[in-house]
Order: structure tokens, then sequence, then C-alpha cells
């Protein structure tokens, strides 16, 4: 009883401070942090609490499949988001632009889009 309780409070403390970094964040990359960390580890904090109440094998087998989904899911996710915002224009208020390079040389490479699987 007193392990489902911890993992409750655990669970919503962090989906908590998900919500306050969505709203408190300064930029979109720092606010894409928030939902993937900390709600995941919440979330998986709340289904640890069932799996150890219900003790229902289908119930925990479910579970662990939810964590493990989630788990994957999340980071790939938020990876997709930064990575086309970057590209939409969407520039981090960091001072230092580690990416910047490696998107100008990349259009350095790339041929123009007339050219591309054109047959001569």
């Amino acid at each position: 009883m007193l392990i489902e309780a911890v993992a409750v409070v655990l669970g919503v403390c962090f989906m908590f401070l998900a919500s306050l970094g969505v709203l408190r964040l300064g930029d979109f990359y720092a606010r894409i942090h928030a939902p993937t960390k900390a709600a995941t580890l919440g979330l998986v904090f709340l289904l640890a609490a069932l799996a150890f109440e219900v003790q229902d094998k289908a119930a925990v087998t479910k579970a662990v499949l939810a964590m493990l989904f989630v788990g994957m899911t999340a980071p790939v996710g938020a990876h997709i988001l930064a990575r086309s915002a970057y590209r939409r224009g969407v520039r981090p208020s960091a001072r230092v632009d580690e990416y910047a390079h490696f998107v100008a040389a990349r259009k350095t490479r790339a041929a123009p889009r007339g050219e591309r699987g054109a047959k001569p």
C-alpha cells in the first residue's frame, strides 16, 4: 500500500512539473523537454502504481507495455518536433547554435529541387 501511494504521489508531482515546464520555460525547445521527460516519468510512476495495486497479470502486462511504448515514442516525437521547428526557422534562444553548421553544410550539398530525380 505504501509503495503504490509513493508512486502515485511521485507520478502526480512529475506531471505537475511537466505542466509547469510547458507554461514557464522560455522557448520552444525548452518547452519540449517538459512533456518529454517529466510527463513520461510521471506516467511511468502512475503505471507502476497501477501494476503494484492491481497485481493482475493482464493489467501488469499492459502497464509494462504502455511504459515501454511511451518511453520509446516520447523522445522520438520530441526530436521530430524539434527538428521540424528548426527547419522551419524557429531558432533556439541559446547563444550558441550547435546545429547551424550542420544545416548550412547540408544546404550547400543539396541539389536544387528541379534536378532531384530528373531523368536525362
